[in-house]
Parts: C-alpha cells; structure tokens; sequence
C-alpha cells in the first residue's frame, strides 16, 4: 500500500508541478501531528530513514497507518504485545514529526 500511495503521490506532483497532499493525517490520540496535513514524499523519506534506525518501529507505521491496522492487530501481526505496539507508534510518530518539520525547514 505505501508503495502505491508513493507512486500515485510521484505521480500526481509531476502533474501538478509540486502540489502536496493536504487530505491524509498522521493521527491516533494524542499526536502531536494530529488534524495536520501530511506531505507522503517527506513522510516516505522520514520513514526510510526511520527504517535504517530501527526496521521494527517503520514497520509499525507502515501496518498502522498505511495498512489501517489497529494497535492489536499489529501486535497480533508482529508477534509483540500491545503494549510494546503501542510504545513503538508513540515513539515513532514523535521521531517521523521532528524529521518531518525539519525537512519542511531546510
């Protein structure tokens, strides 16, 4: 799924010369990206960079946000508890938000 948002995502700014998307959103509880929009091509490169730091915490994303899991059908998936699903997404989020506005900076 996240490789075919990816590529629509390419896709459509080549069209449009740039334009992000401003309709999906990082959201679930209390993060802090909530009820903001989300450019797919920095979270892509967020979450690569994600990935190379810690594979298991990218593919929590991946399955929770691409793959609209919940956190107990991730856990169900990953062989963890929810308790370490739900530690990982909250840590992961914060991470993917400080790359994310970091890139939106430079």
């Amino acid at each position: 799924m996240r490789q075919i948002l990816m590529g629509y995502e390419r896709t459509r700014r080549a069209a449009k010369r740039g334009a992000g998307v401003e309709n999906l959103r990082l959201e679930d509880g209390n993060t802090a990206m909530q009820g903001r929009p989300l450019d797919l091509i920095t979270l892509d490169d967020a979450l690569n960079g994600l990935a190379r730091l810690d594979p298991q915490q990218s593919r929590i994303v991946e399955l929770r946000f691409f793959g609209g899991l919940s956190i107990e059908e991730t856990a169900e998936v990953m062989g963890l508890s929810p308790a370490t699903v739900k530690r990982h997404w909250a840590t992961a989020r914060l991470w993917l938000q400080r790359e994310m506005t970091k890139a939106k900076q430079a």
